[in-house]
Order: C-alpha cells, then sequence, then structure tokens
C-alpha cells in the first residue's frame, strides 16, 4: 500500500470513528443529539454575534500570512455566525474538544483549504488554552502541531493530489 492509500485509509477510519470518539461522554453527546434532532443545519442566516471571533488570525502564531486577508483593515466580516432556524448550535470549546481527543492525532490531508481548516481548528483550540505547552513544527508537506498537555496532536499534509500522477504511454502512437 503505497503512501497516499496509507493517508487516506487513516482519514476513512477517522471519520469512521468520529460516532465511536463522540459517545465516550454519552450525556454530552445525547444532549447534543437532541438539540440537533430535526434540525436542518442548511437552512438559516448569518447573524451578527459580537464575541467572535473565536482568535484574531494575526495572533495566532500557526496562520500563514496569506490566511489573514493579507491585514484586511476592516474586521466587521468576522463578527459573523451561522444560526440555523431550528436550533442552536453549541458554540466551540477548546479546552472540551482537547479533553474528549486526549491522546489521539488528528490529520488533516488536501491543499491549501485542508491547510485553511486546520490552521482554524489549530488557532481556536490554541485561543481556548493559550497557556498550554505547544510543539510546533513545520515542514514541507507534513507539520503538525502537539498540545503536550492532553497529548493531542493535529497534523497537516500539504498535498495537491490525492493520488500519484503516473505519466504513461496511451493509445496508438
Amino acid at each position: 500500500m503505497g503512501f497516499n492509500s496509507q493517508i487516506l485509509f487513516y482519514f476513512f477510519f477517522f471519520i469512521a470513528s468520529l460516532d465511536f470518539i463522540q459517545e465516550t461522554n454519552a450525556s454530552e453527546y445525547n444532549e447534543s443529539r437532541l438539540l440537533m434532532k430535526g434540525c436542518n443545519l442548511f437552512q438559516g442566516k448569518w447573524v451578527f454575534d459580537p464575541s467572535y471571533p473565536f482568535y484574531l488570525p494575526s495572533k495566532c502564531p500557526f496562520v500563514d500570512p496569506e490566511f489573514d486577508c493579507h491585514g484586511r483593515p476592516d474586521k466587521q466580516y468576522l463578527k459573523y455566525a451561522w444560526k440555523p432556524d431550528a436550533c442552536s448550535l453549541p458554540r466551540f470549546n477548546g479546552a472540551s474538544f482537547l479533553g474528549k481527543w486526549r491522546g489521539k492525532k488528528i490529520m488533516f490531508v488536501g491543499d491549501s483549504l485542508s491547510l485553511n481548516m486546520w490552521e482554524s481548528l489549530v488557532c481556536m483550540i490554541h485561543a481556548s488554552v493559550p497557556n498550554s505547552k505547544t510543539t510546533y513544527v513545520r515542514r514541507d508537506p507534513l507539520s503538525f502541531v502537539n498540545f503536550e498537555q492532553y497529548g493531542v496532536t493535529l497534523y497537516v499534509y500539504r498535498t495537491p493530489y490525492f493520488v500519484d500522477i503516473v505519466r504513461e504511454k496511451m493509445g496508438l502512437y
């Protein structure tokens, strides 16, 4: 099995294990399921929320400058949250997230969109536990942040393609 195949296997294993991991705290899991039951997450609107954003990209040590909108001066666009019509979404809690994922590894695989999601999650967690000791290793194509107190490591593997490009002669020559 090639390296890319292994990464895809682990990615799909990660997705499949989400239910199991969420159920580790059954009462919280059941409460959130009751809140979401019958809720169409796709029907709603953007509402102004002065408590947003969770973090300022310019203050997060894990954000590339190009993901900070190149220092865009207006910040009002960051103060909007998605509000479904029929329910309330639970607010992200980084300390709780780290507690649930204690001792685990999480990997994002993909292009700049995956990198953006990884940076956002790492920054939201970092803002929730700003004094938590971290190890940050930036290498191409694999980078990671480890939240040492919790034993949680978030990896990002940058690749523009999920499959290898193999050049071969096809057809009549």
